[in-house]
Parts: structure tokens; sequence; C-alpha cells
């Protein structure tokens, strides 16, 4: 699979194969560091990375499709509440949906919009979401909503950003919103939504995709740290 001179990447960054030694492989990553890595691991790690390469960019192109279909795109705080704020366990999450505004409500929502979720146990902002077909009625505990109604509407979600942990999102202090100054003393309700101008929108989630990455760069740090050891083997 690997070849001299060819370039190739794991979690600590891109890499150029000096040679091939099996089991192992001497690399230089563009730090200019070298390493003596584990040739079966590695190829494991780089299907990984290509895997979630193309996953994300099918998604990003689904993403782009769906918006230039919509002449119009509206943003939106959706607040959620999160009994066991340990665990990014709460209704419709792990399905990637959300449930509508009522019938009767003057918030109007469609397909294309964009979200960012609100956790009110926590006061933090914890993902980015993207509206990606119209609403369905369905049991609502069929997501595990716990609501007086036999059918309610839900739209399919994807998330294009989130934290880790709720408390790693960004805090409602740490942010001022120009299309609501007044969020962080509003009395909020779970499961409504607040509109929001582009601008709020692109600030939260510019903060949230800062969470993500500093996320990420803790888990290439392990990384490097299972590296070091390898080194030393």
């Amino acid at each position: 699979m690997f070849e001299v001179n060819g370039v190739y990447a794991n979690r600590r960054g891109k890499y150029t194969v000096l040679a091939l030694n099996p089991p192992k492989m001497r690399v230089r990553f563009e730090d200019g560091s070298e390493a003596d890595l584990k040739i079966d691991l590695q190829e494991r790690i780089w299907e990984n990375i290509a895997v979630e390469f193309e996953a994300k960019e099918a998604s990003r192109q689904a993403r782009a499709a769906k918006r230039s279909l919509s002449k119009e795109t509206s943003y939106f705080i959706k607040v959620i509440s999160v009994p066991s704020t340990s665990e990014m366990l709460f209704p419709g999450w792990a399905e990637q949906v959300i449930l509508a505004p009522a019938a009767e409500s003057s918030v109007k929502v469609n397909s294309g919009d964009r979200i960012i979720f609100y956790a009110m146990e926590t006061r933090t902002f914890f993902a980015v979401a993207t509206i990606t077909e119209d609403a369905k009625s369905t049991n609502p505990k069929d997501y595990f909503f716990n609501i007086e109604a036999e059918e309610a509407g839900f739209f399919p979600i994807d998330i294009d950003a989130s934290a880790i942990k709720l408390e790693q999102g960004a805090h409602v202090d740490s942010v001022e919103l120009e299309s609501q100054p007044k969020f962080k003393r509003l009395r909020l309700e779970a499961e409504s939504y607040l509109e929001i101008n582009e601008d709020d929108f692109e600030l939260l989630a510019e903060l949230l995709t800062e969470v993500v990455e500093d996320a990420d760069d803790e888990l290439d740090d392990e990384d490097d740290d299972a590296y070091d050891e390898e080194d030393d083997d």
C-alpha cells in the first residue's frame, strides 16, 4: 500500500515515506521530524482518514445542493433541555432530527435553514446543523420525545459541527448577539426556536468550529504520545 516518497497522513499530519522496513517504515512529517511507524497500524489510520474525508466531502456537497435550492436561508437558535449534562443524550440527537414548531406557531422553519443548538442546563451553544428536508409527521415516541401528541413534525438534520461535551461548547457569557441582545436574560423554553441574523449565526458557528478544532488537537496530542511509544519499541 505504501510507497517510498509517497505522501500520506495520520492524526498527527501529513508525512512522506522515506524507507519501508517491514513491519515498520521510516517517515518524515511536515515539521521535519522523523519516526518509525508500524505499517499495519498506519494502513488502518490512512484508510479511516480517507473514508472520513470522502464522507465529509459528500456531506458538504449535499448541503451545498440543498442550500442552492432554497431562495432564502433563515437562522435559528434551537433551545434544548438536557437533564443529564454528562452525556450528549436527548431526544432526536442520535436520530439527527429536531422537533418542528407547532402548526399554530408564528415561527416558520424550512428545509435549508441553519440551526445553532443551545443547552439550557449548561448555558452553552454546542452544535451547528442544517435542516436537510421538509418536516415529516410521526409519533414523537419514535424519537423518545415525551410530549402529549400522537403525531408531530420532525426535521431531518445534518450536524455540521459539535462539541464533544456540552460544557465544552461556547458559553452564553462569551458572546453578544446583535439580533437577540437580551438572550442571556430570556426565560427560555425547551424545544423553542429563536431567529437570529446571519452575522450572529456565523459568529456562533465560528466559535463552535474553534471548540471542535481544539478537541481534535487534544486527540492529536494523544496520538503523538502513542507514536512516541512506538519509537521507543
